[in-house]
């Protein structure tokens, strides 16, 4: 895929997940850990914390985007991750507790991307940094513990994962990238979606 469809992707899920109407926000609990580099944002910093405190799930069928964030604010002024699951009922029955690898690849069971809008602010004030810090997933692997799967099992709504070595890159910048690992959990629950305005 070359870098103009993966940019296309990245914005399609960021776009997916602020404009679902059947994203659930759960209570979790969670911390990811590591190095971020983003120079154009001065950003260089060795032990990066996410420090989620936001959790929501957004099941079309058998796919599922998680949003680990923090803080609930929007995807543009928020640092968080974007996990799409393209199979949730082939990850209960067959890959819990298996390492799962993230890929960049179009058909790939799981992918990542990881935004740090709030570390690195784009727009007004900031209007000289015109390309927000949005990486890709390449590498490492997320474990499932617990994964929620309403076809199968409806009463089952925890997800839990651990994520080792996860790397993001971001193709048209090199000099942009991430390794991150922890883990999160969280419960999903129907209802409404979060309300963006008052």
């Amino acid at each position: 895929m070359d870098c103009s469809l993966r940019n296309l992707w990245l914005v399609a899920l960021l776009g997916a997940v602020a404009g679902s109407v059947g994203c659930s926000i759960g209570n979790g609990a969670g911390e990811l850990t590591g190095p971020v580099v983003g120079p154009d944002c001065e950003v260089d910093e060795p032990d990066y914390a996410l420090q989620p405190s936001f959790f929501s799930g957004e099941l079309t069928g058998e796919q599922m985007n998680i949003r680990v964030q923090r803080g609930s604010d929007l995807e543009g002024f928020a640092d968080g991750l974007m996990i799409h699951v393209r199979d949730v009922n082939d990850v209960f029955r067959n890959r819990i507790g298996l390492p799962i690898e993230v890929t960049n690849e179009y058909r790939g069971l799981i992918r990542m991307s990881l935004y740090l809008n709030e570390t690195c602010k784009t727009g007004f004030p900031d209007e000289f940094r015109s390309t927000p810090l949005i990486l890709e997933g390449v590498g490492g692997t997320i474990t499932f513990r617990a994964i929620y799967a309403p076809d199968i099992e409806p009463g089952a709504t925890l997800t839990e994962a651990i994520l080792e070595g996860v790397e993001f890159r971001d193709a048209e910048h090199p000099e942009r990238s991430a390794t991150l690992g922890g883990d999160f959990s969280f419960f999903y629950q129907r209802g409404s979606p979060a309300q963006r305005f008052p």
